[in-house]
């Protein structure tokens, strides 16, 4: 006879081990990786096990850092963890990691408080303008507006780290709240383009939400590109430029060229031929 309890101690130990894979995947990864990148510098003038006990020290941070920026989204809307289907509350988790990773890639910083609430409040604002991409009664994705937030903040990950990194002259968190509305506005208009006729509002919203992360991923290339061209000036080029335009610098070629990858995008999806074994009506989301 089959132990019906060793068959229910297999299975929580498996659930257990699915929880830990899922944790390291979504939240320690990304952390990881930028404690990585940055420890390098940080403990150059440390001993091994100086610089040892400040890595686990630095990693127990972000991940604090990560969990509280998760939670204070969720907080937001007025849902708590047990509210949330668990796979929106992964989503939400990943994001937050990936976000406060790419702050620390960045900065070598930990993001404060008020900059969690800033983000926050980001979320919050766009969740309201753009209504038509949360889902609704019906759907199949759960936890709308935490599905929204977990799906736009996963879009930002790149811009948070590129705008921390050079901001042209403006206040971080007023240069992200723009670049945010403008990206979300241009996935919408170009998911107009490219969804197919008779998609059902879920198949839309996902379109969206990829086309998103591709803006992203878009402007932040953008971004970086003009700040490079910036900083590549002659001292005497730069300084004329700079007395010119004053402490705000202009971000025309940005969101020109922004634009401009973002048509092409649209084009050249237009003239894909998806293949057979991607077909989405067939394999489902």
């Amino acid at each position: 006879m089959i132990d019906s309890t060793s068959n229910e101690s297999a299975k929580d130990s498996g659930a257990h081990l699915q929880v830990m894979l899922a944790a390291f995947r979504q939240v320690g990864m990304p952390l990881l990786q930028a404690m990585v990148d940055v420890s390098g510098s940080l403990d150059a003038s440390e001993s091994g096990a100086e610089a040892e006990d400040s890595q686990v020290q630095r990693m127990g941070d972000l991940i604090e850092c990560a969990v509280l920026l998760s939670r204070e989204l969720a907080k937001e809307m007025g849902a708590d963890e047990e509210s949330l289907a668990p796979s929106v509350r992964w989503n939400l988790a990943g994001s937050a990691s990936q976000i406060v990773a790419a702050n620390y890639q960045a900065t070598g910083q930990l993001m404060s408080a008020e900059a969690i609430t800033q983000l926050v409040h980001i979320a919050s604002t766009l969740q309201e303008k753009f209504k038509n991409q949360i889902p609704v009664g019906g759907e199949t994705i759960p936890n709308t507006v935490a599905t929204f937030r977990a799906k736009m903040m996963e879009g930002f990950v790149p811009v948070i780290g590129a705008v921390a990194q050079y901001a042209f002259g403006r206040a971080e968190h007023d240069l992200l709240a723009e670049i945010s509305e403008r990206l979300v506005k241009t996935a919408e208009q170009v998911t107009r383009t490219l969804a197919a006729a008779g998609s059902s509002p879920e198949q839309w919203r996902l379109l969206c939400w990829t086309v998103l992360r591709a803006a992203g991923q878009i402007y932040t290339e953008s971004h970086y590109a003009e700040a490079d061209r910036l900083n590549a000036m002659a001292p005497d080029e730069q300084a004329a430029y700079f007395a010119q335009h004053g402490a705000t610098i202009p971000m025309t070629q940005v969101w020109q060229a922004f634009n401009q990858r973002m048509a092409m995008l649209a084009t050249l999806s237009t003239y894909l031929e998806v293949p057979p074994s991607a077909h989405l009506e067939e394999q489902g989301w």
